[in-house]
């Protein structure tokens, strides 16, 4: 019935063309893409008969239509033709030369080499690949590092002598220093009405690593008079993790963890601080949809449904950006830092690269980086596929730079396809947005709500343990 109801709205939404044909993508009437296949993706008169290269394609009740077309080495021409307009789009794809390409190897150096690191949040990474969710940590401006080896672009870092990891060689200098060891001096613990703070002293900043579960372990390397030169502590969790921070003061390492919301049942989301992230907007519009409506727009429109519905739930709600403006990534992060959020939730919408065809992806998807996330995760997707009459595209692990720089619990969410028709009607329609932004409300919901150790912290307010294991 919701499925129908949808489409009788998107249909009285469906405004006739002043073009009979709009050509969303190819962006170009001429253009380079280096792959076997692209789209051509757009709009005509709904009752329209539309054909490229004489091939009749379907046409959404919409007008939209979106077809995949294979490229052939060298120049392809499409001719694309609806009603009484015809349009013509070149591609070219590149020749690829076999060459004598060859895999970089591993060079281990005879003495190793100590390097400075010279970008602030310098990543480094379980394996030589310079992207993916390989990261293990983020280090500061200055941190000395002591390398051992490289691989094309990336020098191998010596945590301890059964752990190494990678950085990019760009990211860090050579110093002509020896690499001393640090010395843990003092180790405090306190608390702010918001977090649990725990600081270690040391000498010098040093490398770190933190890994997360009912017990998170914090590991500093190159500690003199610990068990293999690391000093380790385990930090056992009495409630939910609602996110955390970790960065060096000076030369005192920092870890801040939130504290759990006091729950209400009459307000579900009481004392929950939340951000919800309406994605791109202003200079940058996001994906475009096959009836040429902008992914900001759509990404606006359900981020102010979930703050109206996180706010009737009682949560505190703070917004990345309520209007048509441009905010940059590392604002948005900022600001969920700055309010110290529990919860960070990002709105999308879909879109896909050349070699996939769109008519074969419809549907939601909710990504997440750290593991603390994907329980939320989790909540949110089995709410949106429960109550909404879109695809379950799944729960999914990237290295989006807005879930994995905010120290709160952080999602970004997929709500549906710009560039599939069905899904981009869904899009256009005001009630799937609205229902949309309720099914993810009680989704956070669920996610608060849904652990019986969190009723139970609830009532007993256990505090966080921390504890030196060597």
């Amino acid at each position: 019935m919701k499925k129908i109801l949808y489409a009788i709205l998107g249909l009285m939404l469906v405004q006739m063309q002043a073009n009979a044909l709009d050509i969303v993508y190819p962006t170009k009437e001429y253009s380079k893409i280096n792959s076997p296949s692209t789209f051509i993706v757009g709009s005509t008169k709904p009752n329209d008969r539309l054909f490229i290269n004489d091939r009749e394609i379907d046409v959404h009740k919409s007008g939209a239509f979106a077809q995949a077309v294979k490229l052939q080495n060298g120049v392809n021409e499409f001719r694309v033709y609806s009603g009484n307009v015809e349009k013509t789009y070149t591609i070219e794809r590149p020749y690829v030369g076999g060459g004598n390409w060859k895999p970089a190897q591993i060079v281990d150096f005879e003495c190793p080499k100590i390097m400075e690191i010279t970008r602030e949040g310098a990543p480094v990474r379980t394996t030589p690949v310079q992207s993916g969710i390989n990261r293990l940590a983020h280090y500061h401006r200055g941190m000395l590092l002591k390398v051992d080896g490289e691989k094309g672009d990336m020098y191998r870092v010596v945590l301890a002598n059964n752990q190494k990891v990678w950085v990019a060689k760009s990211d860090v200098k050579r110093k002509l220093v020896n690499y001393d060891r640090a010395f843990l001096y003092d180790y405090r613990e306190r608390e702010t009405e918001n977090n649990y703070i725990y600081e270690f002293a040391l000498s010098k900043q040093t490398p770190y690593s933190i890994t997360e579960g009912e017990t998170m372990t914090l590991k500093i390397y190159n500690v003199g008079g610990n068990d293999n030169n690391i000093a380790t502590f385990n930090i056992k969790l009495n409630q939910m993790l609602m996110g955390y921070d970790i960065r060096y003061k000076g030369d005192t390492l920092v870890l801040s963890i939130k504290k759990e919301p006091n729950l209400s049942r009459k307000h579900p989301l009481k004392n929950v601080r939340i951000v919800v992230d309406a994605g791109h907007g202003g200079k940058e519009l996001g994906a475009v949809g096959c009836c040429r409506n902008y992914e900001k727009d759509f990404n606006l429109s359900i981020a102010k449904y979930l703050e109206k519905e996180l706010r009737s739930m009682g949560a505190t709600v703070y917004m990345t950006r309520s209007y048509d403006k441009y905010v940059s990534l590392n604002d948005r992060v900022r600001y969920t830092n700055d309010k110290e959020a529990q919860i960070f939730v990002s709105i999308h919408a879909n879109s896909l690269p050349d070699s996939i065809n769109p008519m074969t992806r419809r549907g939601s998807s909710v990504f997440y980086y750290y593991d603390e996330a994907k329980p939320l995760s989790d909540a949110i997707m089995n709410s949106v596929a429960n109550k909404m009459p879109v695809n379950n595209e799944g729960v999914k692990q990237a290295s989006f730079a807005v879930v994995r720089n905010t120290s709160a619990v952080s999602v970004l969410v997929e709500t549906a396809y710009v560039i599939n028709p069905y899904d981009n009607e869904l899009l256009m329609t005001d009630k799937f947005r609205q229902d949309y932004a309720k099914a993810v409300a009680d989704g956070i919901k669920n996610y608060v709500w849904q652990s019986s150790r969190i009723k139970m912290a609830w009532l007993s307010r256990n505090k966080i343990k921390c504890e030196k294991i060597s």
